[in-house]
This record gives structure tokens, C-alpha cells and sequence, in this order.
């Protein structure tokens, strides 16, 4: 793993419970956001170790050098990671 397991994220609460993927992920302020991509959370995000997330979906580890103000999108898990600077 490139990223650190107890590396701190911020998550939505859709990937906190597991009931949709990681499809956006912004990494501004040295801060990171592993998000679902959509704005209907009814609650507040969670904060969660990285190492949670990349065991979920290994794919997550290959944006370790996103560099900062920079994020992450794709459409689907079966999709490549487009990155763009925020």
C-alpha cells in the first residue's frame, strides 16, 4: 500500500456505510475526501483511516501522489481516475 493505513480521510456517509463506491476523491489543504460523487447525504461526513477504504477498493492506493488542490473523478469502479487540479 503507497498509502499510509491510519491516514486520515474524510468520507460521506453513503462510503462510511459502505452503500456506494468511492468515485471522487479531492485532496486540497493537505486534507483528503473520499467521497460517492453525489450531494443527497442526510448527515455529516465521518473521518476514517485510509487503509478501510483502499482494502475495500485497491484501486483508491494508485491516487497516493495526487499531488495537493488536486482531485480525482471517475464515473464508475470499472472507470479510470481522471485527475484535474481544483
Amino acid at each position: 500500500m503507497n498509502f499510509k493505513s491510519n491516514l486520515g480521510v474524510f468520507v460521506c456517509p453513503h462510503i462510511f456505510n459502505n452503500t456506494r463506491p468511492v468515485l471522487y476523491v479531492v485532496h486540497e489543504d493537505n486534507e483528503w475526501q473520499c467521497l460517492c460523487g453525489l450531494d443527497d447525504h442526510d448527515e455529516n461526513g465521518h473521518l476514517v483511516g485510509m487503509g478501510h477504504l483502499v482494502e475495500r477498493d485497491p484501486t483508491i492506493d494508485s491516487l497516493h501522489d495526487l499531488p495537493n488542490n488536486w482531485e480525482a473523478e471517475r464515473s464508475s469502479v470499472n472507470d479510470r481516475w481522471l485527475r484535474t487540479k481544483c
